[in-house]
């Protein structure tokens, strides 16, 4: 029996440490802003890896310190295949540091820099004062996070109307539309009430309208070219 239970160990060591499920093949799944290659560098598995032996927790890891990642997961495929599943951000907004500009998600995560050219399609948030960003990093500007959670707030259609955001303070958070319409949203909150109230007006007094003010859904204010 012991040379049974002996037998059984070496050959677990032995198939432990051999080559036999060598990787061969790294499939990345979910990659769509990011290279299949950019991820595999950043993975870094090691030459000499098995699936039975990998630094599972060390390549996701290194996945994870890429700010495009929000997630990853690695797992098997026997005989020869290790296979990288991640979730990336997707970035919502260009914020205007005044020198720079930085690319950030929902969540206030900076992505990196990037030109005007390349983020014309994205609402530009600026006046945020005190600002310091820096790529692969998560914004900490309590006035910027009230934008962001403005913008993650109001309806897909009112937000494809967004074309700026304004921030010099939580209380004076301003959407610009694309129609020349400002609308001062103020603190991210009962923001369903106040998406309703903008769309409203702004249908009611399409044309006319230049201001409307919803920091106060029971008052709420609005001003036309005349006024």
């Amino acid at each position: 029996m012991l040379l049974v239970v002996v037998t059984l160990v070496g050959g677990t060591i032995a198939l432990y440490r051999s080559q036999l499920f060598d990787i061969r093949t790294v499939e990345v799944l979910g990659a769509e802003r990011l290279t299949v290659e950019a991820v595999r560098s950043r993975a870094a598995v090691p030459a000499d890896a098995t699936l039975l032996r990998f630094p599972a927790r060390d390549i996701k890891e290194r996945l994870l310190s890429y700010a495009w990642i929000s997630d990853a997961q690695v797992t098997r495929d026997f005989p020869h295949t290790l296979r990288i599943r991640i979730s990336e951000r997707r970035p919502v907004a260009v914020v205007d540091g005044g020198e720079r500009l930085w690319v950030v998600d929902i969540s206030g995560m900076v992505l990196g820099e990037q030109s005007v050219e390349e983020t014309s399609t994205l609402p530009t948030i600026r006046d945020i004062p005190g600002l310091e960003l820096a790529t692969d990093r998560a914004a900490v500007s309590e006035v910027l996070m009230n934008a962001l959670h403005v913008l993650s707030g109001i309806s897909a259609e009112l937000r494809q109307k967004v074309r700026a955001i304004s921030a010099p303070s939580i209380d004076e958070t301003t959407l610009l539309t694309t129609d020349n319409v400002e609308v001062v949203i103020g603190e991210a909150v009962e923001m369903a009430k106040k998406d309703v109230i903008v769309l409203r007006i702004m249908r009611e007094q399409s044309g006319s309208v230049v201001t409307i003010d919803v920091r106060s859904t029971d008052r709420p204010v609005s001003r036309g070219l005349s006024e």
